[in-house]
């Protein structure tokens, strides 16, 4: 079945657009009962246009090459970092965040890493449980880097509950 969208590089003048990408997509946390993710802030403008620099941010484009979708590749302590992955409701379920993730990827293990980390809600079934069907597996606290460690500080301080997140890895 083909796929009625692309993914390709984000494009400066899609910054706004990814925001907004973001803001909509946390929509669906009302369905379980997280409203502060509403409150938090998207992905600041200027990590966005760095990483667009660096060839680390794509977006999934539909058939009128709207964005839909974004992926947003950082490192956190020389690992490479799935810092966002955020698709609009309406392109949901069609395979776009599987597409960007295997986008991510293999950009990664082009730039010699040979593992993805990324951070998630557990009990969230669109964040832990669909990550861990893509073969990530939970990284136990007491396996924690510094880099990790410091990562969770950060979430508590943007208001993340902490205790209801999990950090993931999947090999490259």
């Amino acid at each position: 079945m083909p796929r009625d969208f692309v993914i390709r590089a984000a494009r400066r003048d899609e910054l706004r657009t990814i925001r907004d990408i973001e803001n909509e997509a946390d929509l669906v946390f009302r369905r379980v009962a997280m409203p502060w993710v509403l409150g938090m802030q998207p992905a600041d403008r200027r990590l966005l246009e760095r990483q667009r620099r660096r060839r680390r941010l794509w977006v999934a484009a539909d058939g009128v090459n709207r964005a839909v979708g974004f992926a947003l590749l950082t490192c956190v302590g020389g690992e490479a970092y799935l810092h966002q992955l955020s698709v609009i409701p309406r392109a949901a379920r069609r395979g776009v965040g599987a597409a960007l993730i295997e986008t991510v990827c293999a950009a990664a293990r082009g730039a010699g890493h040979r593992t993805l980390l990324l951070s998630t809600y557990a009990g969230v079934p669109w964040n832990a449980p669909y990550y861990a069907r893509r073969g990530f597996d939970v990284v136990p606290p007491g396996a924690y880097s510094r880099a990790m460690r410091d990562l969770r500080h950060a979430e508590r301080r943007q208001g993340h509950p902490v205790w209801r997140r999990v950090l993931m890895r999947r090999p490259l």
